[in-house]
């Protein structure tokens, strides 16, 4: 065998069994758009790959075997995070292992029955909060998604977060404080409460009885008929890359309707400031409904409202200068936008009982994107790269 014919067998065996000598599935991933796609969760059916390698768990390398976090879904995907340059591809390899691999979590979230049965979410960029039962039993009018502030950290922060604002014992001793200096029980409150920041991120944004952050709205009349909290939950995916669960909706009167129904799938993947959502409404008797879909505009500050699919504003929140949540909308399209009762609005007319996806988030204007127009150029990305998502290829 003479040096070129070996170097042709050195690099069909490296294909097939990884340069190490194991055997793997190479995964070939393009990106048809013109700018780099940097770490965006890849999809693979577990069906495309069963039979095919010998092990009860999965891992991932980059092409030059380095090992990356992966996750199994709940919906039996494999995935994982991959960065292509504009035009371009990367290359992945799949292997199987007798042990399972584990990962740092960085995108996760659970119920907090500690403080009102709060869903709580978050990644390294960004945190999310939906109210739950308790909230719709004591009949507060708070009907759409709340938001934390974060400094971009992989470590999860909303426990820490939670554990200081709902401690009895933190608030036992504000309490005995108010008793004889009302000053210092203010002063020792600010020093835990999760609605400053101590350095992890906080909650400064007001949500009351409006659309909050990205909540979506079923149109009866031309105007919303305010969804209200979500009734029961289940959580089926929890990191390391991806966050899922599944909020449903207690029966309800809409129009001539006496019972519609919601649920909502909310997706969170690591490294994205947005959450996909995908809505779906039962108990509708007409062929089609409109839903609206946006946040409320408190101020003067610029607005984009786009009928292609982005809507974007910067809410000024709470507090003592805490900055702007730079809120951002994507969808497919809208059929009409428009600012009115007192939101920025997206409106889409879909078939009685047809899922509406769309995405939802923010970014804080003192973290990583800054500015209102950088935020609405990374919308639009956004929404490209939705609607072109990155190429596949499993081969062995």
């Amino acid at each position: 065998m003479n040096f070129k014919h070996f170097c042709i067998l050195a690099a069909t065996m490296c294909a097939a069994y990884g340069c190490d000598g194991k055997k793997s599935l190479t995964v070939t991933v393009g990106n048809s758009l013109d700018f780099d796609r940097e770490n965006e969760t890849v999809e693979i059916p577990l069906s495309s790959i069963g039979g095919k390698l010998t092990g009860a768990n999965l891992y991932v390398t980059e092409s030059n075997g380095n090992e990356i976090p992966s996750q199994i879904t709940s919906d039996s995907m494999l995935i994982f995070q991959a960065s292509v340059p504009a035009g371009g591809e990367a290359v992945y390899r799949i292997y199987a292992d007798d042990k399972a691999h584990s990962y740092d979590t960085v995108a996760c979230g659970r119920v907090h029955p500690e403080r009102e049965d709060d869903l709580a979410w978050e990644n390294d960029l960004a945190g999310f909060r939906a109210y739950g039962p308790s909230i719709q039993r004591k009949g507060e009018r708070l009907f759409g998604y709340d938001i934390f502030f974060k400094h971009p950290n992989l470590t999860p922060v909303l426990d820490t977060l939670y554990g200081a604002q709902c401690s009895h014992e933190n608030w036992r001793k504000v309490d005995s404080l108010r008793r004889i200096d009302p000053q210092a029980a203010k002063d020792f409150e600010n020093s835990f409460t999760y609605h400053r920041d101590h350095g992890l991120g906080m909650d400064c944004y007001a949500v009351g009885p409006t659309l909050g952050a990205g909540a979506s709205a079923i149109v009866v009349d031309g105007k919303m008929a305010m969804p209200w909290c979500y009734d029961s939950v289940a959580v089926t995916d929890n990191g390391p890359i991806r966050f899922r669960a599944e909020m449903y909706f207690a029966p309800r009167a809409a129009g001539s309707d006496s019972a519609v129904t919601e649920t909502r799938t909310m997706i969170l993947d690591a490294g994205t400031m947005l959450n996909r959502c995908i809505v779906t409404y039962g108990g509708i008797s007409a062929d089609s409904i409109t839903v609206a879909t946006g946040f409320p505009r408190r101020d003067d500050y610029s607005t984009l409202l786009d009928p292609n699919g982005t809507l974007a504003y910067g809410d000024p929140t709470q507090g003592d200068d805490n900055g702007r949540a730079l809120l951002g909308i994507v969808a497919p399209a809208f059929d009409s936008v428009a600012e009115a009762e007192g939101h920025v609005l997206g409106y889409r007319t879909i078939p009685a009982g047809a899922p509406f996806e769309y995405r939802w988030g923010f970014a804080w204007d003192r973290g990583p994107v800054g500015d209102f127009d950088s935020w609405t150029k990374a919308l639009d990305n956004s929404r490209r790269a939705a609607a072109a998502p990155l190429t596949v290829a499993v081969s062995e």
